[in-house]
């Protein structure tokens, strides 16, 4: 079995301060592997990836830091391996929201990301979603995770690339589906998944949750004890003996 997690951070662009108790958290849910968004790196996060180190998590990579964008961060229990994929500058704030890595542990690779797009004519989401899909058909045929937030629900329409879930599905990956929401917003409407992971057909999906709340930690909601403003998505994964779909298919 091994635990993916996946969590927005909620740094939006700046170097807004990493609440107390953040790395504790994330230890406390024992995840093998990690994908921060709207990570913002920089000196000030030497204490956050310490705080990583200290609950087995020592093993970081980052994109690098753009002025006025966010980030990816990936923190693995074991070595992390630099990948070959590289997000294009579709827009000034992609390329720094793309982060690709391998876990030879694991014989799993890793692409984090985060969809920098939340508006409702959404060019840019497609342009971004066009892309994801064209890596996919290549990774397929590797074991591999894509996992982040990627700003689309599947309850929205074709329009706003709702359809794309059964997409990379048609195409041979499975989808993590947790019920409830990753994110809603302070006032208390309709919340939304926005957070997702994908899985190659060489593992399988043993369970998928979003946390909004565990053991003595608030991850996510309206209060000001929360930590972020979205859930974290862990998913458990396994790999039979034999893939699940015919990979040369």
């Amino acid at each position: 079995m091994m635990r993916l997690l996946t969590w927005n951070v909620n740094h939006r662009a700046t170097r807004k301060r990493i609440p107390e108790g953040m790395s504790d958290a994330i230890g406390s849910l024992s995840p093998d592997v990690v994908v921060l968004t709207e990570y913002v790196p920089g000196p000030t996060r030497e204490e956050f990836v310490a705080g990583l180190g200290s609950v087995g998590l020592g093993n970081v990579m980052t994109t690098p830091r753009v002025a006025g964008q966010n980030s990816i961060l990936i923190a693995s229990r074991t070595p992390l391996v630099s990948g070959d994929i590289f997000t294009p500058a579709i827009d000034p704030a992609f390329p720094s929201n793309g982060l690709h890595v391998h876990v030879p542990r694991h014989d799993i690779e890793i692409l984090g990301l985060r969809i920098p797009d939340y508006s409702r004519s959404p060019a840019l989401r497609r342009e971004c979603w066009d892309w994801i899909e064209s890596v996919a058909s290549a990774l397929r045929f590797r074991p591999s995770a894509i996992l982040g937030d990627l700003n689309t629900d599947p309850s929205y329409p074709q329009t706003r690339c709702g359809d794309r879930f059964g997409r990379m599905e048609s195409h041979g990956w499975s989808q993590a589906k947790p019920s409830g929401s990753s994110y809603w917003t302070v006032r208390g409407s309709q919340g939304r998944q926005l957070d997702h992971a994908f899985l190659s057909p060489h593992f399988q999906i043993h369970d998928a949750t979003y946390i909004r709340e565990s053991s003595s930690f608030t991850f996510a909601g309206p209060g000001t004890e929360a930590l972020s403003d979205h859930a974290p998505l862990l998913v458990e994964v396994v790999r039979p003996s034999v893939p699940v779909t015919t990979l040369s298919s």
